[in-house]
């Protein structure tokens, strides 16, 4: 940022201003027509009882164990105490070798091992984290092999927490790298270094693709979360781009567009360029935006903020207050990331460094 011209940018930031009061409210039109969480379950349900031979009482088995772990992931997000967790887990895994029907086992020993990798995550022994979380891609490799072509998601899911998993160890260069390729695959199909073997045949790139597209959209809030959560101290440094850096796509619906619309506006204050960024966050706030994509609105209004609080603009204090009520007011999604930004970052104007988790 310290290359920006910031104080010959007064007249973009006023004009922005002056703007921001007349974008509207994100539509609350889904994004798609279906409900994905639910259409995966129910492919994945099918699959599972074909491939396996199993009835839907086995699946009862796994799924029983699938809710108590469900809760073990809870309590590690919420920062309970990890020790209880990981001995609810130890609990879940003899449930798993003695309640699960053979046939059943790796599908479902493949959930738990993301929990596990979890606990190691949430205290800091990153390479048993990355080292488990192979483990479980290697068994879903196995699994899609059989035919259970949903859980696809599941190894894009994984590689997405190693990315995770770098960026806390410092290993930023690799993080972004690994979704850089990821996002590759899952919007174009090319076959770049990936963690797991379906990246390199193309014939699971065209198994499920309802659920690949959307899980695209989906991870791509989730990483301008991430984003904002593991960046947002650093108020003089524009939030990382290397992870969508040189990203190109088809673009063949509204989703794509929104995506890629994001980008390209990022792109031009990457690239220096002022005037152009401006002048595309301003197409971008008139766009019809779906709500599901609130979080892209809020990285772009922190990036102004930004800009702003690294001036010397005149009327920054008004308009710092400006961009708190738009999130406020028009922002009506994302809640408890939203309170957290106005809190700390208009209202307590201090670094952000309890947002991170």
């Amino acid at each position: 940022m310290e290359t920006l011209n910031l104080n010959k940018a007064y007249g973009l930031f006023d004009q922005f201003l002056a703007d921001l009061p007349q974008f509207p409210v994100s539509s609350t039109t889904p994004t798609v027509q279906y409900d994905t969480g639910k259409l995966i379950k129910i492919l994945q349900k099918k699959e599972v009882m074909d491939i396996c031979g199993v009835q839907e009482a086995d699946l009862d088995v796994v799924d029983a164990i699938d809710i108590e772990l469900g809760k073990v992931v809870r309590d590690l997000v919420m920062g309970k105490d990890p020790q209880q967790a990981i001995d609810t887990y130890h609990q879940m895994e003899k449930r798993i070798e003695n309640e699960v029907p053979d046939v059943l086992y790796l599908y479902s020993r493949q959930g738990a091992l993301s929990v596990k990798s979890l606990y190691y995550y949430k205290i800091g022994e990153w390479q048993k984290a990355i080292t488990i979380t192979l483990e479980c891609i290697a068994l879903n490799d196995y699994l899609i092999q059989q035919g259970i072509h949903t859980l696809n998601l599941r190894v894009y899911e994984q590689n997405k927490n190693i990315s995770r998993i770098h960026f806390r160890a410092g290993q930023f260069e690799e993080g972004h790298r690994l979704l850089n390729n990821l996002f590759d695959y899952m919007l174009n199909g090319n076959d770049k270094p990936l963690h797991g073997n379906v990246f390199k045949h193309a014939l699971y790139w065209q198994k499920v693709p309802i659920i690949r597209e959307t899980y695209a959209y989906e991870m791509f809030n989730m990483i301008v979360e991430d984003m904002i959560r593991f960046h947002i101290d650093k108020t003089d440094q524009l939030f990382p781009s290397d992870w969508y850096k040189g990203l190109e796509f088809e673009v063949d619906n509204p989703n794509r567009q929104v995506l890629y619309n994001w980008i390209y506006v990022n792109n031009q204050l990457q690239n220096g360029d002022l005037e152009g960024f401006f002048e595309s966050l301003k197409v971008y706030f008139e766009m019809d935006i779906s709500q599901y994509y609130d979080i892209l609105k809020i990285a772009l209004l922190l990036e102004v903020t930004k800009l702003i609080q690294q001036s010397n603009y005149p009327n920054k204090t008004n308009a710092l207050l400006q961009i708190e009520q738009f999130i406020d007011e028009k922002i009506e999604t994302q809640e408890r990331l939203r309170k957290k930004v106005i809190e700390l970052c208009f209202r307590k104007n201090k670094h952000l460094t309890k947002l991170a988790s």
